[in-house]
């Protein structure tokens, strides 16, 4: 098919079995109506418009470009690449790892499974995303409910009825409207949430904060109201002075808020009075634009708008404090022209006397080839304090625009002499060590000597110094997957010397963690390893590190590259190459290792997961009371083989993928121990000379298990079978004992991983019974069979009693033993009967107890019987008895059934 082709059926459509090689769809559409649609059996790919009542795709990866509409359900298998628009009553695109490019619409449910990405916006009443490394770049819209399970990532906004984002590490990058959100731990919000039900006076009533971040933490989560449909206000910062013969630049911002703390970035047009000329303001929220008068004088600075904004214009002039809005305006001045530029650097900067022409239309020079002495002084803008000074040198030496070589700015400044040449532009060189917002401000006074008396001139200019670069980064190691991490750092200039005014700022300026490179693990057989992006940030202050919550969620070996956060550099003074507008520092190598495990008992239930297919724990009920792992509790006997989960975790409980056998060198063997739960002692009373409990194999050897070798785990998870084996010798029974797994490994450097939480229950429980086969004795004659009862039992403390709850033990042919043969009988030559027999409540049935095969004529005697052979579970012996052991005459009864 191709071009606008059409395939309809009425019924149902499917290709899932047609060879790809005898596939080729190239365009057109491919309808069921009323019936199922199905493809991808095989890996085949189309081009082509779907609609059906039901759509199925997968169990081998497909390839779709075009619309995908059901009027039911919509399945799409893990491994699917989808590009066009999916809508459907309900949506569910199976785990993991498959790639949609398109809307997805569902009238009911969405559910989108692992590993996932998607581009494009999502909508449904019901939205599940499931765990974990699902991102979404698009917003998200569930009126009802939206869960965002741990490690995925919205990058867009979100409306939600209730929204929860569970542990741990996922985030939305975008604004929350919601009608109440829960964070769990390491989890953001990276713009505002806003309650549906906004109270200024409460403006997070709606959210449920576990995400370890308080709201005072620049990742905790923001409150307020919603994104307006125009600025609250603007505001223009200037100068204060201006010239009449020349436009006068200022910056205008649109404020989101009253503290101007976020930005509007819808984007606005604006014009800005006296003699303005209109601005755009684009998605960063902030533009320069100019005002001009040409008559000298005071002006009022105004501005008009398209949106318009909700308050009213602020002002704020550079030089001082002063929220004024008024600019002077005359017809002589001077012109101050530094240059943004690295920290402790020398960069030359301009310095113009002018004056308005006859026609007051342009600036002509004032001074021209005349050397003239001025006035230089240096403030703080931003941070608005500092201790350094700047250096300036025009035609002599630096000099310091402060009392001395090492004070700050002051409003004196110091006298430099410039030389102006017959442009009338004087350049002199300046430099400052520190980092910030400085404003320059030139000053002349004429004299009868300089036979200008009565002149009198000034003018000023802001300027942003960047730090040059990060110093050597110090982060010990090793470092927990998903903890915060402390890292020392500090913002250096050209010279290597700190900067002390970093972090300081009023927005305090940050440094964002990537991963630079992944050093170890670097093989696999299953996936590529895992490279989740870094969380969190390191916060400045006084120029070197004052908090950290960075973080990695998983394990391994890396570099971290630090860069400034901010995307258009240190105070957005977007400094081209060389002038490094984002400082940057990779780190030594940082070895991050599972923060904890946990240790589970491997269940029927547990279909989505590793699991053994025998060793499955018992469920426990009265008269049994067993040690609860957080359901209802479960049994083993001493020594038997039991299914159990060690899986290595990150903080936030999202499973380590990378904590994996492809290179167990670097992984620490992990030790397993069996614990009285109670006490988290190894032995158990009573305890013997024959040595203290242990667990083992669960063979017939009962051979010992120091833990799980790192070659055993895959993605992070390993599923041994192991078994508690109680201290002393047969005949010296233990009362029911609650017994807890624990998995720990100890790094060089002594960091140990553990299960143990003193929080958390990240052990499994499970209660451990000596237990015993009990064999009647029987007898029959020679030339029959005989049928013995036996019981499972164990010891309650007190006495050998039936394991009611036991429906799963079993025993074999091979199990059985046979010793001390009397007479005529040949232990070698009997035999049980070849079938398996299973307990029920405890006991074997009546059609199935365990039965002896006749030795045959001539062979009577008596026969030690036991379940000697079987691996966990010890045995009573049971004497039974073949043929005639007296005189007188014998009547044997046999019933049949």
């Amino acid at each position: 098919m191709s071009g606008s082709a059409a395939l309809t059926a009425t019924g149902n459509l499917d290709i899932k079995d047609i060879n790809p090689s005898n596939l080729k769809v190239t365009g057109g559409s491919l309808t069921a109506e009323g019936g199922t649609f199905s493809m991808g059996m095989q890996a085949q790919t189309i081009i082509a418009n779907i609609a059906a009542t039901t759509i199925k795709m997968g169990d081998s990866a497909v390839k779709v470009t075009g619309s995908i509409s059901a009027k039911g359900l919509v399945e799409i298998a893990s491994g699917s690449t989808i590009n066009g628009a999916i809508g459907g009553n309900t949506v569910n695109i199976l785990a993991a790892n498959s790639q949609i490019e398109g809307d997805i619409t569902a009238k009911t449910t969405l559910t989108i499974g692992s590993g996932s990405q998607i581009k494009g916006n999502l909508t449904a009443p019901t939205i599940d995303l499931k765990a974990s490394g699902l991102v979404v770049t698009g917003d998200v819209t569930a009126l009802k409910s939206l869960t965002i399970a741990s490690g995925n990532a919205i990058k867009g906004n979100v409306e939600g009825g209730n929204v929860t984002l569970d542990a741990a590490n996922g985030y939305i990058t975008g604004n929350a409207l919601v009608d109440h959100i829960t964070l769990g731990s390491w989890t953001h919000v990276d713009q505002t949430i806003t309650c549906k039900a906004y109270t200024p006076s409460n403006p997070c009533s709606c959210v449920t904060n576990n995400s370890g971040w308080p709201y005072t933490d620049p990742m905790g989560p923001k409150c307020g109201p919603g994104t307006p449909n125009g600025p609250h206000h603007f505001q223009i910062d200037h100068s204060g002075t201006a010239l009449t013969c020349a436009p006068q630049t200022v910056t205008v911002t649109a404020c989101a808020d009253a503290a101007c703390s976020a930005k509007y970035t819808k984007g606005a047009n604006v014009t800005v009075s006296p003699g303005g000329t209109a601005t755009q303001i684009g998605s960063s929220g902030v533009a320069t634009a100019s005002v001009r008068q040409y008559t000298a004088g005071k002006a009022t600075l105004s501005l008009t708008s398209v949106p318009g904004a909700t308050d009213a214009l602020v002002c704020k002039r550079t030089l001082d404090p002063s929220s004024s809005c008024d600019m002077s305006f005359a017809a002589t001045g001077l012109t101050v022209s530094p240059v943004n530029h690295v920290s402790a650097t020398q960069k030359a900067f301009d310095i113009s006397a002018v004056q308005a022409s006859p026609n007051a239309q342009a600036c002509v020079p004032l001074f021209k080839s005349t050397s003239k002495i001025l006035n230089l002084a240096c403030s703080y803008g931003n941070p608005a304090s500092g201790t350094l000074p700047v250096f300036v040198q025009g035609t002599g030496t630096f000099v310091p625009l402060a009392d001395n070589n090492t004070s700050a700015c002051s409003t004196a400044g110091a006298n430099v002499k410039l030389a102006f040449n017959d442009q009338g532009i004087a350049t002199a060189l300046m430099s400052y060590a520190d980092v910030g917002q400085l404003n320059l401000t030139a000053t002349y006074t004429g004299s009868a000597t300089t036979a200008d008396a009565g002149l009198s001139m000034k003018g000023s200019a802001s300027v942003i110094v960047v730090p040059a670069k990060f110093g050597p980064v110090t982060i010990a190691t090793p470092q927990r997957a998903g903890a915060p991490v402390a890292v020392s750092m500090s913002a250096l200039n050209n010279v290597n010397q700190l900067t002390p005014n970093f972090g300081n700022e009023k927005i305090a300026e940050t440094a964002l963690p990537t991963l630079a490179s992944l050093v170890r693990p670097t093989t696999i057989e299953i996936a590529e390893p895992a490279k989740p992006a870094l969380q969190g940030s390191v916060v400045f202050k006084n120029g070197s590190v004052a908090s950290s919550d960075m973080s990695w969620p998983e394990v391994g070996t890396i570099t971290i590259a630090f860069n400034l956060a901010n995307p258009n550099g240190y105070l957005d003074a977007n400094l081209a190459v060389p002038d490094l507008p984002k400082p940057s520092r990779v780190s030594k190598e940082v070895q991050f290792i599972p923060h904890h495990f946990i240790t589970e008992l491997i269940k029927k239930d547990d279909v989505d997961k590793p699991a053994a297919t025998n060793g499955i724990a018992t469920p426990c009920a009265a008269p049994l009371t067993c040690a609860n792992d957080g359901t209802t509790g479960r049994y083993a006997y001493s020594g038997q083989a039991i299914g159990v989960r060690v899986t290595a975790r990150a903080l936030g409980e999202t499973t380590t993928k990378n904590y994996d056998d492809r290179v167990p060198s670097v992984l620490a063997p992990v030790l397993l121990e069996g614990l009285d739960a109670a006490t988290g002692t190894i032995s158990f009373p009573p305890s013997t000379s024959d040595g203290r409990s242990r667990l083992t194999d669960g063979s017939k050897a009962q051979t010992t298990v120091a833990g799980v070798a790192p070659v055993k785990f895959t993605l992070g998870i390993a599923s041994p079978m192991v078994a508690y084996r109680f201290p002393g010798k047969a005949g010296a029974p233990v009362a029911p004992a609650d017994v807890l797994l624990r998995a720990s490994s100890t790094y060089p450097g002594g960091a140990v991983v553990s299960s143990s939480s003193a929080l958390i229950q990240n052990e499994a429980r499970m209660t451990v019974l000596s237990g015993q086969w009990q064999v009647a004795h029987g007898y029959g004659s020679e030339l029959l069979p005989v049928r013995l009862a036996v019981q499972v039992q164990y010891w309650n403390g007190k006495k050998w009693a039936t394991n009611l709850l036991d429906s799963i033990s079993v025993l074999n042919k091979s199990d059985v033993l046979f010793v001390n043969c009397k007479k005529t009988l040949d232990c070698a030559a009997l035999a049980a009967d070849d079938r398996t027999y299973t307990v029920v409540q405890g006991a074997l049935p009546q059609l199935n107890r365990l039965t002896l095969l006749a030795p045959g004529a001539g062979r009577a005697g008596r026969v030690d019987v036991s379940v000697g052979n079987h691996p966990y579970l010890g045995s009573t012996v049971g004497i039974v008895v073949f043929g005639v052991l007296r005189s007188g005459p014998v009547i044997y009864l046999r019933e049949m059934y």
